[in-house]
């Protein structure tokens, strides 16, 4: 029953991340919803996988880090859209997401509910991630239907892009650095700062792109 509860615990975590990278760049919630499914219970069954294997233990930003390139391949290949850009999504989908779950902590922590309670617990745990999909689906169906969210008309790879790849890999790792010391505030503070530096990005392009319109 044990590995049932878990794969169904992270298919809900992994399936809520990608439908936010989605929904936040205006994509329909049921677009490719299957492929989003399988996928996201590959990536849990894989993590439950690997949950026992020390090296795993030792390094916690393994797991994050291929969920974040299986969400990028998946985006890239699926949706046609460029790896870059895929990764724009995704690791916007992932902060909203880890935003949401921090947010959920304190409020577990009102019923007396700590977070190493929920890390060794399957039922805080469910419980916790189930209150995430809560705020994180109707959140992002909110934004998607009064137009709100990032631009998704993302322009050809030019050089200029390229403090963006920079930027990327720094966000990436400065995600992953605090979800590997596993500090409440310093990871709610990343993700946020992720959000406002991808909101900057998208407004300066669709103002790029209604530039270029305008000159042509």
């Amino acid at each position: 029953m044990e590995p049932i509860i878990y794969v169904a615990i992270y298919t809900l975590e992994a399936f809520c991340t990608i439908s936010a990278s989605y929904m936040l760049f205006r994509f329909p919630f049921r677009e490719f919803i299957w492929k989003k499914l399988v996928l996201s219970v590959v990536l849990a069954i894989f993590s439950y996988s690997l949950r026992d294997l020390t090296i795993i233990n030792e390094f916690t930003i393994i797991v994050p880090l291929t969920y974040l390139l299986a969400y990028t391949l998946f985006i890239n290949f699926v949706s046609k859209i460029r790896f870059l850009w895929a990764s724009v999504m995704m690791t916007t989908g992932y902060a909203v997401v880890s935003v949401i779950q921090m947010l959920v902590v304190p409020i577990l922590g009102f019923f007396g509910i700590s977070i190493e309670m929920v890390q060794g617990n399957l039922g805080y745990l469910a419980l916790g991630q189930i209150l995430t999909a809560a705020i994180m689906i109707p959140f992002s169906f909110i934004y998607y239907f009064h137009g709100y969210g990032f631009t998704y008309e993302f322009p050809s790879w030019r050089w200029k892009h390229l403090w963006l790849v920079v930027l990327e890999l720094l966000l990436i790792a400065i995600l992953l650095r605090f979800v590997y010391i596993n500090m409440l505030l310093t990871l709610i503070i990343a993700a946020i700062l992720t959000l406002v530096a991808l909101l900057i990005l998208s407004r300066s392009m669709e103002k790029e792109e209604i530039t270029s319109e305008l000159e042509l």
